[in-house]
């Protein structure tokens, strides 16, 4: 059995209670059907360690066993962040019917387009490389860095529109994202120094990743542990854009009306009568919302 240090060690051991302690406390806040897939990435990072443990006590780093495990396990945990990013994505939307359903249909085509995109690479990749199934890990080193953009992209998204989507910095989807994003930004270091650095500080980059993934568990544990504060009341203005954008998108979910044709033509001033006194019923209507704002 290969010799570990201490800090490994600590970090083998004290990952997978933080992950379980994170599942108990989302179904200890009923938040399991609406945090599912995160609840699932937990569980399979939990079994993940485990098996990668095992393959380490009884084999080695550097043995054929351990590798596959570890690129496989990394390919099924990016697919399960892609699915938990979707979650935290439509709860962030949750005060806008409209846009969360837009939003949905979003990032369902855009996380097809991310896979497509990633099988092209992955087939196109040539099969004639001097390590074994180096093609395979190429692809998913680059998946993963996929995954990484779209972690940080969503922490970013969430730290310019937390005021206007009524969601507080210390609400539970602002911190999950945190989490990720955390992981996600130094990953991308990591990344970058390995591919510039010297072959003899890649073992130091390879000691931080672990390290940061123990620092985004503790924020999610802190998050969950922590009562979560009311969401806030949105105050937003009639004219906002935002408000607009999420009526268009609740009417483009909804089927349109029928028209009838070949009715009796009506009087030209009895139309235009109405048509008067619905526009000023509209302004009546916007005054009024003005001085509830206000």
């Amino acid at each position: 059995m290969p010799v570990l240090s201490l800090q490994s060690i600590f970090i083998w051991a004290a990952a997978p209670i933080l992950q379980s302690l994170c599942i108990f406390a989302l179904y200890r806040r009923n938040l399991l059907n609406q945090f599912r897939f995160f609840a699932s990435f937990l569980a399979f990072q939990v079994i993940k360690n485990g098996v990668l443990f095992l393959c380490y006590h009884y084999s080695s780093p550097q043995s054929w066993t351990y590798y596959a495990s570890y690129w496989v396990g990394t390919a099924m945990a990016d697919m399960f962040k892609i699915a938990v990013l979707y979650e935290i994505f439509c709860a962030a939307f949750k005060p806008f019917a409209g846009l969360q359903d837009l939003a949905k249909v979003v990032f369902k085509w855009a996380a097809a387009s991310i896979l497509f995109v990633g099988f092209l690479v992955f087939v196109t990749t040539p099969a004639s490389q001097p390590i074994k199934f180096n093609w395979l890990i190429v692809g998913i080193y680059d998946f993963e860095k996929i995954v990484r953009l779209m972690e940080c992209a969503l922490l970013l998204f969430l730290f310019m529109g937390s005021q206007h989507l009524g969601m507080s910095r210390k609400n539970r989807v602002f911190g999950f994202a945190l989490g990720f994003g955390i992981d996600a930004f130094f990953q991308l270091i990591v990344y970058s120094a390995a591919a510039t650095s010297h072959v003899s500080k890649l073992h130091m980059w390879g000691q931080l990743p672990p390290v940061v993934y123990f620092v985004s568990l503790l924020v999610w544990v802190a998050y969950l542990v922590q009562p979560e504060p009311a969401r806030e009341s949105l105050h937003i203005p009639v004219t906002s854009p935002l408000l607009r954008w999420n009526e268009v998108a609740l009417a483009m979910g909804h089927s349109g009306g029928r028209v009838a044709l070949n009715m009796p033509a009506e009087p030209f001033m009895p139309s235009v009568e109405r048509m008067v006194e619905q526009v000023m019923q509209k302004e009546m209507l916007v005054e009024r919302r003005q001085q509830r704002v206000v």
